[in-house]
């Protein structure tokens, strides 16, 4: 899967003239959307309730991070919905885009629809392209009626696990609100100094509650998501305060099958292999294939893997599979959160309320991997091949932690926890050591400076877990299985 960085172009200066307020529905809960040129057509949501993306330039590196993936879709939008229970902070994204139907970039070639036109299996694989990962930032200002009453700027954190990525011009139904720790999903900034304003990107955000006093009354008290934050200077004097953008947003597009798409149709134009006649096509598209359903591999094969959809209604408890408008399965929704599409796999990932994941396929049917039902993680690599995790220990946190910068080099598997957890230490160790030769070679000014300089970052912790990991191909057959203790971020 290939990354990009959306670079949502726009004259920052433009941006500094610009000021959206919009008013909450009901205090203390952000509704608002942000949206990428035009996606109205599909994407049902009050316009005047939404905020246009713009990039946040990268002050660190004094440049914009442009890439081209954003030629990868000609629109799109993110809800974003957040609210605070029982002093808990809830977030609730939907996430929608359009396909751009002129031409999608993989990692080698570029797919033009004009040309594969004439070919219908590509138009069908070429339609049914989507990212595999969404995960953004966005900034606003949440502020109160009166101004100084003061309000803060919230930079909301929204990760892959918290939304469904669904076709192009569909609009998800809506995942389980996710409720997690304040510091995973918001830094809040209330200073009148600029440079705390600088954009947020995924990897400042920290598992931590230590700010959650601090962010249910700014939540609680909010009645307007506006793109400034009235910051209190002193008593009776409020500020304008915003960041230089308010969007960053990272997607993982399937590069290894749009070029797929692009061989294949280099493979048709130059004879050495034929396409399907578009004679049979028509005939294949105008049988009905859903007669027979029965939950075996002939039924599987006329089922159409991109039918099948997960349902999750919150409010009807309702978690389940359907194809078109017939439900394939019901989970229980006492016992799963969720169900959403592994990858670009043709299984699903239950999410249970235990934090345990199973897979299940388009039918609805337990997978079994190693003689296992129940993971603690599963993911899918760039080949296609799906690795599961399977918790054997307790977890055990790692005395140390590091500040704006993270260990390297901590997937490797050990006999005991104790040598898993030397590798994190003896890298504390040697930063700790680098450090304080650098300091011994400052000036006394430049030691002066540096103890008058604030730090903004966030620190790491660490633990140590046993673990098996088994590596599976695409039909589940095992292709490697590893088990001992491994050091890993704390989460």
């Amino acid at each position: 899967m290939k990354r990009y960085l959306l670079a949502l172009c726009m004259c920052i200066c433009a941006l500094s003239s610009y000021t959206q307020n919009i008013k909450l529905k009901k205090k203390g809960e952000v509704d608002v959307a942000f949206v990428y040129k035009n996606p109205f057509d599909y994407f049902i949501y009050p316009k005047d309730r939404t905020f246009e993306m713009v990039i946040s330039p990268d002050f660190k590196n004094k440049q914009l991070d442009l890439d081209e993936s954003i030629l990868n879709v000609s629109s799109m939008a993110l809800r974003v919905r957040v609210w605070a229970v029982l002093g808990d902070i809830v977030i609730d994204p939907v996430f929608a885009y359009k396909l751009n139907m002129e031409y999608l970039h993989g990692d080698k070639y570029s797919v033009f629809f004009q040309d594969i036109s004439k070919y219908p299996d590509l138009v069908r694989r070429y339609k049914a392209i989507r990212p595999t990962t969404v995960n953004a930032v966005v900034g606003m200002g949440l502020n109160p009626d009166d101004k100084f009453d003061f309000g803060a700027y919230a930079f909301f954190n929204i990760t892959n696990n918290d939304l469904l990525i669904g076709a192009s011009e569909k609009t998800p139904t809506a995942d389980v609100p996710s409720s997690t720790t304040w510091g995973s999903t918001v830094i809040w900034v209330n200073s009148d100094e600029n440079y705390r304003y600088w954009f947020r990107q995924p990897k400042d955000f920290q598992p931590s509650d230590e700010l959650k006093e601090m962010g249910t009354k700014f939540m609680n008290a909010a009645t307007h998501a506006a793109s400034n934050a009235w910051i209190k200077v002193q008593a009776g004097t409020a500020r304008e305060h915003r960041a230089a953008g308010n969007t960053y947003i990272r997607l993982e597009w399937p590069a290894a099958e749009i070029d797929a798409i692009q061989e294949k149709y280099l493979k048709y134009q130059r004879g050495e292999e034929k396409p399907p006649s578009k004679e049979a096509e028509e005939a294949l598209a105008q049988k009905d294939l859903s007669k027979y359903n029965n939950a075996d591999e002939w039924g599987s094969a006329f089922e159409d893997e991109g039918k099948s959809e997960a349902v999750n209604d919150y409010q009807k408890k309702l978690i389940a599979l359907k194809s078109k408008t017939r439900i394939i399965k019901n989970f229980d929704a006492d016992k799963y959160r969720s169900i959403q599409p592994f990858g670009k796999t043709p299984y699903f990932v239950l999410n249970g309320n235990d934090n345990k994941q199973q897979l299940v396929d388009k039918r609805g049917n337990l997978q079994t991997i190693g003689g296992y039902q129940s993971f603690d993680r599963l993911y899918e690599n760039t080949n296609g091949e799906i690795t599961a995790e399977i918790e054997l220990s307790p977890r055990q946190r790692i005395e140390g932690s590091t500040f704006n910068w993270t260990v390297s080099g901590l997937d490797r598997f050990f006999n005991s926890p104790a040598e898993a957890a030397q590798v994190v230490t003896d890298a504390i160790e040697r930063n700790e050591a680098r450090e304080k030769e650098e300091w011994a070679k400052l000036s006394d000014y430049e030691k002066k400076q540096r103890m008058n300089t604030v730090q903004i970052g966030a620190s790491t912790k660490y633990e140590t877990v046993k673990l098996k990991r088994l590596v599976t191909g695409s039909k589940l057959n095992i292709l490697s299985s590893k088990e001992g203790y491994i050091a890993r971020f704390h989460y």
